[in-house]
């Protein structure tokens, strides 16, 4: 059993899959924050647009 762990192929392989697998967690992890931002600015100007209609329409009055 500890020849499997100390050879270079098998440690290498090893330490491959987990950076590759690592990195698969950390891309999901940015992709799902940067959707979660977009839903954020998203949200804060609707709020402005429901709030503040003349911020958005200059001809807001005339409706």
């Amino acid at each position: 059993m500890t020849a499997q762990l100390t050879h270079e192929g098998t440690q290498a392989k090893t330490t491959e899959q987990t950076a590759s697998a690592s990195h698969g967690r950390l891309r999901e992890a940015c992709h799902q924050i940067h959707l979660t931002i977009q839903e954020m600015n998203y949200a804060a100007r609707r709020v402005v647009e429901l709030q503040a209609p003349w911020s958005v329409d200059k001809q807001w009055h005339s409706r």
